[in-house]
C-alpha cells in the first residue's frame, strides 16, 4: 500500500508540473494546440482525481467531492481507473449507489480555477474573435506547413484546382473579419467565426467541406487602432470596472428633505423630567408607535417636518421633557433600471440612493445607450432627465435626484453622434443634444489646441451618394456648413510649420529657437557677441536658409561671422528676412544632417533643364562632402564650408574636376589645377575661380605625411616601452633606442609581431578552414570515413577559433652579425618581445604525457619524447618536427628509433617538440597542415602572452 501511495504521489507531482507549464499564449500559437490542449485537460482531470485517491481506504469510503470528481470522467476512463485500483464491478456499483453519478457536458477544457493543496490557480479566459479582428490562416497538407514565404512541398500530388486554392488561401493573408464576423477565404464560402476562440475557429475552419483535406492554423493578431479608428465614444469609461454591488455611504448626515417611508428607523432621545431613549420603526401603515403617546403618522413627511412634529407633540403631552430626533437605519427601496443598460432589471438600493447610484448597480449604460437623455419616471410621469455630460464636463449634480420606491430609470438609445479628431483637447465620439453648430461642438470637446489650424478644418459627411468632404474656416462665417449631422467626422489638422515675422536660430548656440523679426534686422543684431555661440563653433561658415517663395523655393547663403563682428552694420553684415533659418556649426562635428536636408530641398525645386546647385570637396579637409552652391561661390568659400584644411593637406596645389555637357549631348570632364600657394597668399586672386554645379575639389595629402605611429619593445632590454616610429627605423635601431639588451636576454627566443602579418594569417586560417570543409564534404560520401570526418570537423572548429598572431621569424644574432643585409625596417604597430633565458623544452602532441622538461645538453629530441612517456598509437612518427625558440620549424623525416641522430634532431633551449597525429584518410596533407598551424600559433601566442 505504501508503494501504491508513492506512485500516486509521483503522478500527482508530475501533473502539477505539467499544469503549471501550460501557457494560454503558447497554446494559442502552436499548430498542434488542439492536441496539446486536450493533454492539458486530461492532466487536469487526472490531477484532481489522483489527489482524491490519497484519502481512499480499502473500504472505498468516499466523499461527495471525490465522487463528483470521478463523475466528470468519461465512462471508459472511469472504469479503467477503477480497474487499475482493483475495484471490482460490485464495488463500483456500491460507489455509484452512494451518490448518483452525473456526467455534464464539458464545453471549455479549462473551465475555471483548479485548487491544488489549497492554492488557487487562475486560468485566464481565452479571447474571442470579434468583427473587425485581424487573423492569419496557414494550412498544413500531410504534415507540411505552407506559409507565404515557403514553396509548396507535398508528400502526395494535388490536383490543379487544389494547388490554386491553396496558393490563394496562403497569399490572402492576413484576413479581417467582416462586420458580421465572417471569415472570407478566397474560393470558400463565408465562415462565421466571431465569438469563437482561436482553437474553436480552427475547428470550424477545418470542418468546412472545401477545406477538409487541410489542417488550418489560425493566429489572432491583436492590432491596435490608430488615427480616427482609435476614437472611443465619450463618457462610457465612467462605468468601466464598476463593482457588482453598490450602495452609497450610510454614515453621512441625512438631508432635511429626505421623505419618510415604511422601514425607516427613528431614534428619539428624551431628557428632563423623563429620561428615555426609543428606537421607532415606521410601520407599513406609515406610522410610528410612540410609548405613552400612541401612533403618529409620519409617512410622506420630510425629515425636517418629522423632527418638528415629534418635538411639538412631546412638548404638548409631556411637560418638562425635551427631545432630540435623529434617523437610524434607513429603509431599502426597489427601483427599476431599464433600457440600454448593461444589466436591466429590478434592484433594491438604499433610501439615500440617487439616479447615478442605480446606474452603477446595473453596470452602467451600454454601447448603444444614451448618456444625455436618461429619464427618471415616477408614477408614469417623467420627473427628471439626467445628462451625464453635465456631470462629466461640468461636475453638475443638480439633476442627480434622490430615488423613491417604484421609480423607473430608463436609458433610451443613443442620439446623433459626431466624431472629432486631431488638434483637439478631447478627441472622441460625442453624442449631440443641443450643440447646433461647430463652435458649440468644439467647446464640448474641450476646445482646440494652440497648434490647431483654424482655417483648414475638414468635415467628412455621409450623403446619399457616398461620402463628401467640406472645408471649414473658423475665421469666417460658414452658414449652413456649421450645422452638424449624425455620422459627421470633424478633422482638426495641425498648423503648417511656418514662421511669420520670426527667424529661427539653430545649431551650436546656447539659446536656439525663434526670435522676433523686424525690418532691418541684421545678423549682427541676432548674434551680437561670442557669448551667444558655444565653444568650438565654426564662425567662418554660418549657413542661412531663406524662403524665396513659401513652400516652393529656397536659397542658401553663407557668411563669415568674424568678419561681420569686425565691422558691424558694415557691407558684409547680412540683413535677415522673415522666416530665415540660421545654422551655426560645430567646427569638428559632421554637418551632413543639415546640409543633406538643404540639398534635398534644392534638388526638389530644380526644374528640368537646370543643374542642381551642388558642389563637392574631398581629400585632406576636415569635413569632406557635398555642399550647396551659393551665388558667386568661389574655391575659398568651399574650403571654408569643409572646415578648412587638415594638417596633412598639401597646400601648394589642388585639383578641380568640372563636368559639362558638350554640343553632342555627352558629359565631358576637365581638370583645373588650382595654385593654392598663390591663392592663400592672395598673390593671385585669379586662382580663386567661381564654382559651377557638380564641381569637385580635391585637396591632396602632403608627401611623406603620416600620423604619429608607434612601435613597442618589451622584455629584456634596458628601457622597455612604446616608442614613436622614426622614418626608416630598423630593428637594431629600436634595440639601441631601448638601451640595448640585458644580460638575461634570450635573443634566440625573440618574438617579432607585425599587424599586417596578423591580418594575412587570419585570412589564410579562414581559407584553410574552407578548404578543409570542402575536403570533408567529399570524404563524407564514404561511410567508412565517418570517424575521420568527425575529427576533421572538430579541427575546422579549432581553426576558426584560433586567433592569428602575426609572428615573423627572425634571428637577432644573424641580424647583429650582418646588419646591412639582415636588418628589418620597422612598420607601424610592430612589437618586439625579448624573453629571459629559457631552460625548458616542451613536448606536445601525441605523447603519453605532454609537458615541459629542463634542458640537458646531452639529450636529443627522441630522449625528450621518451621522458614524456613515448608516443601514442595515434602518433605519426614520420612527421615529428621541432619549433625553435625563434619560431622556425625543423623537420626530420627519419623513422623514430632508427638511424643516427642528425643535425635536425639536435635540441636547443626553448625548443618545442611536436608529435602530430596520424591518419590514413586521403586528406592527410590538409589535416597535417592545419594541425601544424594550430600548434605553431599556440606556441607563438603563449610567447606573446607571457609579457
Amino acid at each position: 500500500m505504501v508503494g501504491w501511495f508513492s506512485n500516486k504521489l509521483i503522478l500527482a507531482r508530475f501533473c502539477c508540473d505539467r499544469y503549471h507549464e501550460v501557457s494560454p499564449t503558447v497554446v494559442r500559437t502552436n499548430l498542434v494546440r488542439n492536441q496539446f490542449f486536450g493533454d492539458v485537460f486530461a492532466l487536469k482531470v487526472i490531477l484532481a482525481f489522483t489527489l482524491s485517491l490519497f484519502v481512499l481506504t480499502d473500504s472505498f469510503a468516499q466523499t461527495a467531492e471525490q465522487l463528483q470528481q470521478l463523475n466528470t470522467l468519461p465512462a471508459s476512463q472511469r472504469q479503467a481507473i477503477m480497474q487499475q485500483m482493483g475495484i471490482g464491478p460490485f464495488q463500483q456499483n456500491q460507489m455509484i449507489e452512494t451518490q448518483p453519478m452525473e456526467f455534464p457536458d464539458l464545453v471549455d477544457p479549462l473551465p475555471g480555477d483548479i485548487n491544488i493543496t489549497g492554492e488557487e490557480i487562475d486560468v485566464i479566459p481565452l479571447p474571442r474573435l470579434a468583427p473587425g479582428d485581424t487573423v492569419t490562416v496557414q494550412f498544413a497538407v500531410i504534415g507540411e506547413l505552407v506559409t507565404p514565404d515557403q514553396e509548396l512541398t507535398l508528400d502526395q500530388e494535388l490536383t490543379s484546382d487544389q494547388e490554386l486554392l491553396l496558393q490563394g488561401l496562403v497569399s490572402g493573408n492576413p484576413y479581417v473579419l467582416d462586420a458580421n464576423g465572417f471569415l472570407l477565404l478566397p474560393g470558400v464560402s463565408p465562415i462565421q467565426i466571431a465569438g469563437l476562440t482561436v482553437e474553436e475557429a480552427m475547428i470550424r475552419v477545418g470542418a468546412e467541406p472545401a477545406l477538409v483535406w487541410l489542417q488550418p492554423l489560425v493566429t489572432f493578431l491583436p492590432l491596435q487602432s490608430y488615427g480616427i479608428e482609435s476614437l472611443e465614444p465619450f463618457g462610457y469609461d465612467l462605468f468601466s470596472g464598476v463593482p457588482t454591488t453598490f450602495a452609497p455611504a450610510t454614515d453621512v448626515p441625512v438631508p432635511s428633505e429626505y421623505i419618510m417611508g415604511p422601514g425607516d428607523v427613528v431614534n428619539v432621545l428624551l431628557f428632563g423630567n423623563n429620561n428615555a431613549q426609543y428606537r421607532l420603526v415606521v410601520s407599513r401603515e406609515g406610522a410610528i408607535n410612540f410609548p405613552e403617546i400612541g401612533p403618529i403618522s409620519v409617512v410622506g413627511l420630510s425629515f425636517r417636518e418629522l423632527q418638528v412634529l415629534i418635538e411639538q407633540i412631546i412638548e404638548e403631552q409631556m411637560i418638562g421633557v425635551s427631545s432630540s430626533v435623529t434617523l437610524g437605519e434607513l429603509r431599502s427601496i426597489r427601483v427599476f433600471v431599464l433600457g440600454d443598460v448593461q444589466r436591466p432589471g429590478s434592484y433594491t438600493v438604499s433610501g439615500l440612493s440617487t439616479l447615478t447610484n442605480a446606474l452603477f448597480v446595473s453596470g452602467g449604460i451600454n454601447d448603444i445607450g444614451s448618456l444625455r437623455q436618461i429619464e427618471l419616471r415616477r408614477e408614469g410621469q417623467t420627473v427628471s432627465t439626467l445628462d451625464l455630460y453635465d456631470l462629466l464636463l461640468k461636475g453638475d449634480t443638480s439633476r442627480d435626484i434622490r430615488l423613491q420606491p417604484g421609480d423607473v430609470i430608463f436609458a433610451p438609445p443613443v442620439g446623433e453622434r459626431v466624431s472629432i479628431y486631431g488638434e483637439i483637447l478631447r478627441p472622441a465620439v460625442y453624442e449631440l443634444k443641443e450643440e447646433n453648430n461647430i463652435q458649440e461642438f468644439l467647446s464640448l470637446a474641450g476646445g482646440l489646441t494652440p497648434n490647431a489650424d483654424t482655417r483648414g478644418l475638414r468635415l467628412e459627411r455621409i450623403v446619399s451618394g457616398g461620402t463628401t468632404v467640406l472645408d471649414i474656416d473658423l475665421d469666417i462665417e460658414t452658414g449652413e456648413l456649421e450645422s452638424l449631422q449624425d455620422g459627421d467626422i470633424l478633422i482638426v489638422p495641425p498648423k503648417l510649420e511656418q514662421l511669420d515675422n520670426a527667424v529661427r536660430l539653430s545649431g551650436n548656440v546656447f539659446q536656439p529657437g525663434l526670435y522676433s523679426w523686424h525690418e532691418g534686422l541684421a545678423l549682427s543684431d541676432l548674434i551680437n557677441s561670442v557669448s551667444v555661440v558655444k565653444p568650438g563653433s565654426d564662425l567662418s561658415y554660418v549657413l542661412i536658409r531663406r524662403e524665396v517663395e513659401a513652400n516652393l523655393k529656397i536659397e542658401v547663403f553663407s557668411v563669415d561671422l568674424q568678419s561681420i563682428w569686425a565691422n558691424p552694420q558694415g557691407s558684409e553684415d547680412f540683413l535677415l528676412q522673415s522666416k530665415d533659418t540660421i545654422f551655426v556649426f560645430d567646427r569638428l562635428n559632421s554637418r551632413e544632417s543639415v546640409v543633406s536636408s538643404l540639398l534635398n530641398e534644392l534638388e526638389h525645386q530644380t526644374i528640368d533643364g537646370q543643374s542642381v546647385p551642388i558642389v563637392s570637396i574631398g581629400g585632406e579637409v576636415r569635413l569632406a562632402g557635398d555642399y550647396p552652391l551659393e551665388p558667386n561661390m568661389v574655391v575659398l568659400d568651399l574650403i571654408k564650408a569643409a572646415g578648412g584644411f587638415k594638417d596633412s593637406a598639401y597646400r601648394l596645389e589642388a585639383e578641380l574636376i568640372r563636368s559639362s555637357i558638350g554640343q553632342d549631348g555627352i558629359r565631358q570632364t576637365s581638370l583645373i589645377t588650382i595654385d593654392l600657394n598663390s591663392l592663400l597668399a592672395e598673390k593671385n586672386p585669379i586662382q580663386n575661380i567661381p564654382l559651377a554645379s557638380y564641381d569637385f575639389l580635391t585637396v591632396k595629402v602632403m608627401p611623406n605625411w603620416s600620423d604619429q605611429e608607434s612601435i613597442e619593445i618589451l622584455g629584456e632590454v634596458n628601457f622597455p616601452g612604446t616608442y614613436q616610429l622614426v622614418q626608416d627605423e630598423t630593428l637594431l635601431g629600436l634595440v639601441a633606442r631601448a638601451g640595448g639588451l640585458t644580460e638575461d636576454a634570450f635573443v634566440d627566443g625573440a618574438v617579432f609581431v607585425r599587424e599586417q602579418l596578423r591580418e594575412r594569417e587570419a585570412q589564410q586560417l579562414e581559407e584553410l578552414a574552407d578548404r578543409l570543409e570542402a575536403d570533408l564534404q567529399n570524404l563524407a560520401a564514404d561511410p567508412q570515413n565517418s570517424q575521420a570526418v568527425t575529427a576533421g570537423a572538430a579541427l575546422v572548429t579549432r581553426l576558426r577559433n584560433t586567433e592569428a598572431v602575426g609572428r615573423l621569424v627572425i634571428d637577432i644574432n644573424e641580424i647583429m652579425n650582418n646588419a646591412e643585409l639582415q636588418d628589418i625596417v620597422l612598420r607601424p604597430n610592430d612589437q618586439l618581445y625579448i624573453p629571459p633565458f629559457a631552460q625548458e623544452i616542451t613536448v606536445l602532441g601525441e605523447v603519453q604525457y605532454p609537458t615541459s622538461h629542463i634542458f640537458v645538453d646531452e639529450l636529443d629530441r627522441d630522449s625528450y619524447i621518451l621522458m614524456s612517456g613515448g608516443i601514442t598509437e595515434n602518433a605519426n612518427e614520420n612527421r615529428i618536427y621541432t619549433v625553435r625558440a625563434n619560431g622556425s620549424v625543423e623537420v626530420n623525416n627519419r623513422t623514430l628509433w632508427l638511424g643516427k641522430s642528425s643535425q635536425n634532431n639536435t635540441i636547443r633551449p626553448g625548443d618545442t617538440i611536436i608529435v602530430p597525429v596520424d591518419t590514413s584518410v586521403p586528406i592527410v596533407p590538409t589535416i597535417a597542415t592545419a594541425t601544424q598551424i594550430i600548434y605553431n600559433m599556440a606556441i607563438a601566442a603563449a610567447a606573446v602572452n607571457s609579457f
